[in-house]
């Protein structure tokens, strides 16, 4: 059975072997204490699931997606090259999603049987925290399958 801990391994390989990706953090957003974030851990990748449906055979957990990297508010002029440079980061999270489920890619073969909904709609965002954390936000649709299955289920008889 394919899990929340299954697709947030995804995401962490996904940081590992990408050569700008410094960081993945999943839980509350508002856990994450930028102050506390050494300037090396950025751009990161946050991602935390919000929900899940449950269709027969098939689970579809949702995830709240943010690629992120941190602006000094002194260098607020470099804002737009920060908006360019995490959108092509998070093309290349998408991409690895997309490519995964039909070919080989860096991540697992197992990933192979799950499903990924396109478009993917991204919106950027600017938060001021003691400096500008800026980047874009998305919204994945993972589908993964579930064997709907009673001998596996922990009851007894």
């Amino acid at each position: 059975m394919d899990t929340v801990v299954d697709i947030n391994n995804v995401f962490k390989e996904i940081v590992t072997k990408h050569l700008q990706l410094q960081k993945f953090y999943t839980f509350s957003l508002d856990e994450i204490d930028i102050d506390k974030i050494t300037v090396d851990l950025f751009p990161l990748l946050y991602a935390q699931c919000t929900g899940a449906s449950i269709d027969g055979g098939v689970t579809v957990f949702t995830y709240e997606v943010i690629v992120a990297d941190l602006v000094i508010e002194k260098q607020s002029d470099l804002l737009t090259q920060v908006y360019a440079e995490t959108l092509l980061i998070m093309q290349d999270v998408i991409a690895q999603f997309v490519l995964s489920m039909n070919s080989q890619s860096i991540l697992d073969n197992d990933t192979q049987h799950w499903g990924f909904t396109t478009p993917i709609s991204c919106d950027p965002f600017t938060a001021r925290f003691s400096n500008l954390l800026t980047g874009w936000q998305t919204s994945f649709e993972i589908r993964v399958p579930n064997a709907i299955n009673l001998c596996i289920a922990p009851y007894t008889s």
